[in-house]
């Protein structure tokens, strides 16, 4: 599968129709196996939402992967998709390698701290008997995307992990996608819209419970 240079034919990257994925947030007394938040996918394109779809993802489940891809698939086709993170939900992760193998669309991981995973590879010993299936996803995505430091603004940084495209065009895409702070507008406003979703199944689950 080729996708390398696929943005190159654009002037600029608001040219781009760009999937942003954020995962919801999980509140105290939520976070136990089993238990659901939302998975959000936006689709943006000249900084205007032009699509949303969500699913369900279990807390430190193993569906974030597939999860993500029927996202994609429900939407129009998109040129790039931006990942907040590969971890949602705890511990549910969401697979760039794989996502690019069954969409065929580079993905761009954006975060803005660098990425500690020697820290998630202590946690994932500690606390999950199939850590070796969860850590391969960060190993092999540090192997096949090293992490690449992007200064949008002098002295301003964010950490990026580019797959399917080369890194040059994933840093020019990635700085010409922020307009305020430090997140490129896809994945801001993804993570804005997933708060208010969150927020609203909540509200629903503690009805239910007589909360």
């Amino acid at each position: 599968m080729k996708t390398e240079g696929l943005a190159t034919s654009y002037l600029n990257a608001t040219q781009l129709s760009v999937l942003a994925l954020e995962g919801g947030s999980v509140p105290n007394g939520f976070k136990v196996k089993g238990s659901k938040t939302a998975l959000l996918g936006v689709l943006m394109k000249r900084f205007k939402v032009v699509g949303l779809a969500w699913r369900l993802i279990e807390v430190d489940g193993l569906d974030g992967t597939k999860r993500s891809i029927e996202i994609a698939r429900e939407l129009p086709s998109s040129d790039v998709m931006m990942l907040g993170g590969i971890s949602y939900a705890g511990f549910n992760l969401v697979d760039p390698l794989k996502l690019v193998e069954k969409l065929g669309r580079p993905v761009l991981v954006v975060v803005e701290e660098p990425p500690n995973n020697e820290a998630v590879k202590a946690a994932l010993l500690k606390h999950f008997p199939d850590w070796k299936e969860r850590w391969r996803v960060f190993e092999e995505l540090a192997l096949r995307a090293p992490v690449v430091k992007v200064e949008p603004y002098e002295g301003s940084y964010i950490y990026l992990e580019a797959v399917g495209l080369p890194v040059e065009e994933a840093k020019r895409i990635v700085k010409e996608l922020i307009r305020w702070g430090r997140t490129p507008e896809p994945l801001r406003a993804a993570r804005q819209l997933v708060k208010g979703v969150t927020r609203s199944l909540l509200k629903a689950v503690r009805s239910d419970r007589g909360i």
